[in-house]
């Protein structure tokens, strides 16, 4: 950074972290529209088959972009992001079955415009939130001391925080194998119907479940850089996703009406929070909690 100015690569970093909450918001908004428009639908994913099809396949296609372009602070935290990014590949590319759907709506040759009014507002709602964020952070965001991770300072943290982090050193040293080895065995399985019908819905959960993990990284990182509040607010939003992916799987199973869809949108708007939150917290390249805040903190006398 020269000066008040941001480096290109400063800048850039920003609108990978601002980007992805505008793509939050795009997908948002086109079910809200298409929703008011129409009928509910039982689940999000159930929007692939209306005028929210084409916000659907771009949103999730461009956080998981965003989610593996963007680099974490360690290894473990980087293999989660870049999972989460893949399976929201495959959430946009595998559809759920269309059962009980509400007024379905797919492009055809005799009705090619019907979602564009519905699309083209949706993305522009979502460039002035991004845009408001941005310029928002970036005038009015106070200045903050780089995040250290000191031996004493971490001495002090709960016996839980350092089991946590010693938990995540140890899950870390195969994490980046074993998620690989998961990916890479999904491919074939495609090929059996079973799980080519339910790929959507573990996807979704697997891609939920890293971004949980990734949550709880922060929560380390703050504590470990003696930030109680954020260490608290990042415990928080780990513990609601993780309870909400439960939810989920367990409404899923009973089939109880709408209520999928209500703790899917629980999960969008916690994953959006959490990482509208994070934006803030590491704004500039000093604000990045350094990689060995974990290891401080699992190494700390208990």
């Amino acid at each position: 950074m020269v000066g008040n100015h941001p480096s290109d690569t400063m800048v850039t970093y920003r609108y990978v972290r601002v980007g992805l909450v505008a793509l939050v918001v795009f997908l948002l908004c086109s079910l809200g529209l298409t929703w008011a428009h129409s009928c509910p639908q039982g689940s999000i994913s159930a929007f692939f088959y209306t005028r929210t099809h084409a916000v659907f396949l771009a949103a999730l296609c461009a956080i998981g972009i965003c989610l593996i372009a963007y680099k974490g602070s360690r290894i473990g935290e980087d293999a989660l992001l870049n999972f989460a990014g893949f399976m929201a590949f495959i959430v946009a590319l595998v559809p759920t079955g269309p059962v009980e759907l509400c007024q379905p709506w797919l492009p055809s040759v005799s009705d090619p415009y019907g979602a564009v009014a519905n699309n083209i507002a949706s993305l522009f709602v979502a460039v002035a939130a991004g845009t408001a964020m941005y310029l928002a952070l970036q005038r009015w965001r106070r200045p903050q001391q780089p995040p250290v991770a000191s031996a004493p300072s971490c001495a002090e943290a709960a016996t839980l925080w350092k089991t946590i982090a010693t938990a995540l050193l140890t899950v870390e040293k195969r994490l980046p194998a074993a998620l690989l080895v998961i990916a890479i065995a999904g491919a074939p399985l495609l090929l059996w119907d079973w799980f080519a019908e339910h790929a959507h819905v573990i996807a979704a959960v697997a891609m939920f479940l890293a971004i949980t993990l990734v949550a709880v990284y922060h929560a380390c990182y703050a504590r470990a850089a003696v930030r109680r509040h954020l260490a608290r607010f990042y415990a928080t939003i780990a513990a609601l996703m993780l309870a909400t992916v439960v939810a989920a799987l367990v409404l899923l199973t009973v089939g109880w009406p709408f209520g999928v869809i209500a703790v899917e949108l629980t999960l969008t708007v916690l994953f959006a929070v959490f990482w509208a939150v994070q934006t803030w917290d590491v704004w500039d390249a000093e604000d990045r909690y350094p990689e060995e805040a974990v290891p401080t903190l699992a190494n700390a006398e208990r």
